[in-house]
């Protein structure tokens, strides 16, 4: 396993990440969505101190998910475009139904599932993309 371009896809993921769920993304959406858009920036501030810590265990969980899934691709000897179909398929047979769930069954309100989903398992898509991309041609 090439552990640089594993590394690379992790920092990549993360500041994807970051973006995502910033404002120049869909961070306004998300903040409706956790219904925290009302919050004063004091509150917003003392929020975002406490989320701190959960940051650095977002960044181990994308290193997990990511170190499998190129564990899955050197394993299977994946290559070329294949590896596009089958991030797509780890996507739509995992990542996404549990994303899905867990939506709906917890608790977040129903008007709110869509945006919700979209956001989660739009970004989902995207880094595993992103992943495919860096493990296979760094």
């Amino acid at each position: 396993m090439d552990y640089i371009a594993l590394l690379v896809a992790v920092v990549i993921q993360v500041v994807v990440g970051v973006l995502w769920y910033s404002p120049l993304m869909f961070g306004k959406t998300w903040m409706k969505v956790m219904e925290t858009s009302h919050l004063t920036k004091e509150e917003m501030k003392k929020m975002e101190k406490e989320m701190t810590p959960f940051y650095a265990l977002q960044a181990f969980l994308t290193l997990t998910m990511t170190w499998v899934f190129a564990s899955n691709i050197n394993f299977y000897e994946i290559s070329g475009a294949a590896v596009y179909f089958f991030a797509f398929f780890i996507w739509l047979g995992y990542m996404m139904p549990v994303t899905v769930s867990s939506v709906i069954w917890g608790n977040t309100k129903k008007k709110f599932w869509i945006k919700q989903i979209s956001i989660m398992c739009g970004m989902q898509i995207v880094c595993i993309m992103i992943a495919a991309f860096v493990l296979t041609n760094l």
